[in-house]
């Protein structure tokens, strides 16, 4: 129960950013235990690090998102205002050069309308997403 809480709110922090056009560059953070003590007089010293596992691949990403939220909606800010997205159509990777990738999603609100979003991945790993499109148009042509 402590991994499924600690899950959710590191992926809610990930998502938080995105949501808004920022990003951190950490991703976890190594955690020690302090030194302890054998019976024979001997101190150990112990060191563990922990590794949050990120999904790979913008599907993945989104399948976990999705998972993570209370509506099972993937969630993206516009114009100041919450959007609770279904995935309808992945198009296409696009190579952006590098090890980096951008991927289109079609996404479906409650309303109807269709929004294209745009996911940037670096390595595999999602690292950016914004609305591309509000029903094939400019968001700020809405």
């Amino acid at each position: 129960m402590k991994t499924q809480t600690l899950i959710a709110a590191v992926l809610t922090s990930f998502v938080t950013p995105i949501a808004f056009g920022q990003m951190s560059g950490a991703y976890s953070q190594p955690q020690s235990q302090p030194p302890q003590s054998s019976s024979g007089g001997q101190q150990k010293t112990t060191t563990a690090t922990t590794k949050t596992t990120y999904p790979v691949g913008v599907k993945s990403y989104l399948d976990s998102q999705i998972a993570s939220s209370k509506d099972k909606k993937f969630h993206v800010a516009l114009n100041g205002k919450d959007l609770a997205l279904t995935p309808v159509k992945f198009h296409e990777d696009q190579k952006l050069g590098g090890n980096k990738s951008s991927t289109a999603v079609d996404m479906k609100s409650a309303d109807g309308k269709i929004y294209e979003i745009d996911f940037v991945t670096s390595g595999g790993q999602v690292t950016g997403a914004s609305v591309g499109k509000v029903n094939g148009k400019s968001p700020s042509s809405q």
